[in-house]
């Protein structure tokens, strides 16, 4: 019995659709036994090249998600950037799993990403090693190191980076030739080329693939954390171009190309999703909305009477007009106590008191309301 949970039903082969994340880190069935362990030795390639080459995330997912974290980005005055894989991007080689070499999956949406910390880091060793800029704003935009004393947020804001649809991942290879040289008990074993290569597989996001960058100021309205902001994307900009971001970069691994043109269809994307959203929401108000109920003759020769723009006009009026034609034979039924209802409702709007203690004045008015509307 393979060292998997127990009634996990897991899918031999990867398919689109999947979860990739959960799959490749959960999943793994690969595994021999060799006496009482269990090992993938060989196996290991065969694991991570079942992913090798596939597309992973869920396009509407990504496309949900994308624009919520833009609306958001864009409601703080922060800015959303788009770069593309100039070659192969590894993240989270050091997490731990069966294959030695790990892989940072974004936990719901099962694409790589480097997280917000991991995009600040990038930024800011750029800028304390080649933008000679002051120690003090370097400080100040991305807050004190760890080590300090007094403890601070930066002025700006770093976010995941993401892909914004889904991305081709794919399987590469280590080749690490003085194995000797490193694991030698027996003395110094010098590093020499005619030791064999050991092969050691991993896995990578493919070349040419997009990830959105969002950085915002911290106080939306400062002026000094917006120009932060904006010296801080110049940082990211140069960094991701020249360093690259993720693991190996010193191999030329995770370097990325700024692509105006697709911010640009990234943008008008969103844009056509809040529009399609807010004409459904309008429809959706229309259709809860109830129709309005036509005024009444006697709500509208009322209005003109000063019901509801002029009470003590009003007052008047009902004093003189409308308790004689409340009481009156010559209307309907239903019309005498629509009268009322509407005489009753004024005083409970424009005098609350004297409809629940009337004084002597006002106390024939009120027991003659009653009388229609009790009858």
């Amino acid at each position: 019995m393979l060292p998997l949970y127990a009634g996990h039903n897991a899918p031999e082969l990867f398919r689109p659709g999947y979860n990739a994340g959960l799959w490749y880190d959960k999943f793994c069935n690969v595994w021999r036994r060799q006496g009482n362990n269990w090992t993938l030795n060989e196996n290991k390639n065969k694991w991570i090249t079942g992913l090798s080459a596939q597309k992973v995330g869920s396009k509407n997912l990504l496309e949900q998600f994308l624009n919520r974290l833009a609306n958001v980005v864009l409601a703080l005055n922060g800015q959303v950037r788009c770069f593309v894989t100039d070659w192969r991007f590894v993240t989270g080689l050091g997490c731990k799993h069966p294959v030695e070499n790990g892989f940072t999956w974004h936990h719901l949406l099962g694409v790589p990403y480097l997280p917000g910390s991991s995009v600040k880091g990038v930024v800011r060793s750029w800028a304390e090693s080649w933008s000679k800029t002051e120690p003090a704003v370097v400080k100040r935009i991305f807050g004190p190191q760890g080590t300090a004393e007094v403890k601070n947020v930066g002025n700006v804001i770093f976010f995941d980076a993401l892909p914004p649809e889904p991305v081709t991942v794919q399987a590469d290879i280590m080749t690490p030739h003085y194995e000797p040289y490193y694991l030698s008990q027996e003395g110094p074993q010098p590093p020499g080329d005619w030791f064999d290569p050991v092969l050691i597989p991993f896995l990578t996001v493919a070349p040419g693939q997009p990830f959105l960058f969002a950085l915002a100021p911290r106080r939306a309205n400062c002026a000094e954390d917006k120009k932060d902001c904006i010296l801080a994307l110049n940082w990211l900009g140069e960094a991701l171009s020249t360093v690259g971001a993720g693991a190996k970069t010193a191999s030329g691994y995770g370097r990325f190309n700024r692509r105006v043109d697709l911010e640009q269809k990234l943008e008008e994307r969103r844009l056509k999703t809040a529009r399609v959203r807010q004409v459904l929401e309008d429809e959706a108000r229309i259709k809860s909305t109830p129709a309005p109920v036509p005024e009444s003759r006697v709500r509208i020769e009322m209005e003109q009477d000063g019901y509801s723009s002029d009470p003590d006009r009003f007052m008047e009026t009902l004093t003189t007009k409308w308790l004689d034609k409340m009481s009156g034979k010559d209307l309907e039924e239903n019309e005498r106590r629509e009268i009322a209802r509407y005489l009753a409702n004024w005083y409970q709007k424009f005098k609350l008191d004297q409809w629940k203690k009337p004084n002597k004045k006002n106390s024939s008015k009120i027991k003659a309301i009653k009388s229609v509307l009790e009858s």
